[in-house]
């Protein structure tokens, strides 16, 4: 079986996932790429095609993929579901031209908004892509049930967002050999409790509510609470320079970004929680590979407004969902967390649970595969 994906960008992320599926199908990867923070990769199975921008928005872009359409004869073209990508558009009619199985990949819809195609002209010309498609893969159980009152369920598959858990997974259980205090030791963390940041320091994150949270933390826990970062972006010096300005230099680590994985998974095992106040993603699922819990705000009318990993944090099972920008119930759930080790346990349990099951890679693997197996394409 010949499959075609199509995405904006190669992340290296996706490459896990891809290698999988390139075990099974024969695959081409069709990307462009861009300036980002996120970084990205070429494969032996990917190819980086001509794309030209129409707009300043990242995903106003058109991907240069009809001759490699036509010389690779695909049985299968999966693609990221973003309508301002123009080489959607393009595909889906290609596909429909040449007898080719089409899908679309991704959210299902803008989380920043309601789905309402009877308002929304945005959620039209989705709703539009779902039903005319051979099917849709969608990140997140929750978006399934609500885009099945829209759509039949039946061409609606999930395949969890998710990250390479089996090699993580693997390094985690190396640390946990080794015990969380000469991990804790080896990096240098000194203070009782550690919380941990890690992503990308944008606005929409809200990693400056972490200094907020420490000022009512050290209240309860004077000299004892440290906050560490991960990350680099448009948050860093301001963060830094308050950071200096109130004199909390002790008690403040900035790491910068890590790409290594035994580093960045080091300071996730020795960390107690990690605390992601605005939009959260898959660092969600890289925290619950080193089992620990992530705490973050609910999603309210006015955000923060996040992927659908925030599924993945069960409130008070894998992690903790305070109030809606609430700061105050923010401490109070992490005092409440830090103080009982049964409840630490629990979660830990719990994260363990969710991390091989619901949220591995050979979950999403499955999804793809029972999409595929749906089609039932003729080789």
């Amino acid at each position: 079986m010949r499959v075609i994906i199509v995405q904006r960008i190669f992340s290296n992320y996706r490459e896990p996932i891809f290698n999988l599926l390139a075990k099974n199908v024969e695959l081409l990867v069709l990307h462009s790429s861009e300036s980002s923070g996120i970084k990205q990769v070429i494969t032996s199975y990917s190819r980086k095609v001509h794309s030209f921008k129409y707009a300043p928005k990242d995903t106003a872009i058109h991907l240069m993929v009809l001759p490699s359409i036509l010389k690779f004869k695909p049985h299968i073209i999966i693609h990221e579901f973003t309508p301002s990508i123009i080489s959607l558009h393009i595909s889906f009619l290609i596909s429909k031209f040449l007898g080719i199985k089409f899908i679309v990949w991704g959210h299902g819809y803008n989380r920043t908004k309601s789905f309402n195609p009877r308002k929304s002209l945005s959620s039209k010309i989705r709703l539009f892509y779902m039903r005319y498609s051979d099917a849709v893969i969608l990140y997140g159980y929750e978006t399934k049930n609500e885009l099945s009152k829209y759509v039949s369920e039946k061409k609606l598959f999930v395949a969890p967002n998710t990250i390479d858990t089996n090699r993580f997974l693997d390094i985690y259980k190396i640390f946990d050999k080794i015990g969380r205090e000469i991990i804790r030791q080896r990096i240098g963390f000194t203070h009782l409790y550690n919380i941990l940041f890690i992503g990308r320091l944008l606005k929409n994150k809200l990693p400056d509510y972490l200094i907020l949270l420490y000022e009512k933390l050290i209240l309860k826990f004077p000299d004892k609470i440290a906050v560490h970062f991960v990350g680099e972006g448009e948050m860093l010096i301001p963060l830094q320079q308050e950071v200096l300005l109130k004199n909390y230099s002790k008690d403040f680590f900035f790491h910068g970004e890590i790409h290594d994985d035994i580093k960045s998974g080091e300071l996730l095992y020795a960390s107690d929680i990690m605390v992601m106040p605005g939009y959260v993603g898959l660092s969600v699922n890289h925290a619950f590979c080193f089992a620990c819990p992530v705490a973050t705000f609910k999603q309210g009318p006015n955000g923060p407004f996040h992927s659908p990993e925030i599924e993945y944090i069960r409130d008070n099972l894998t992690g903790i969902l305070a109030k809606s920008f609430d700061l105050d119930d923010m401490a109070d759930r992490v005092v409440e967390y830090l103080q009982n080790n049964e409840l630490q346990m629990k979660m830990r349990s719990n994260i363990s649970n969710l991390i091989n099951t619901t949220c591995s890679i050979n979950q999403m693997l499955l999804g793809f595969t029972n999409c595929f197996k749906s089609l039932s394409i003729k080789k």
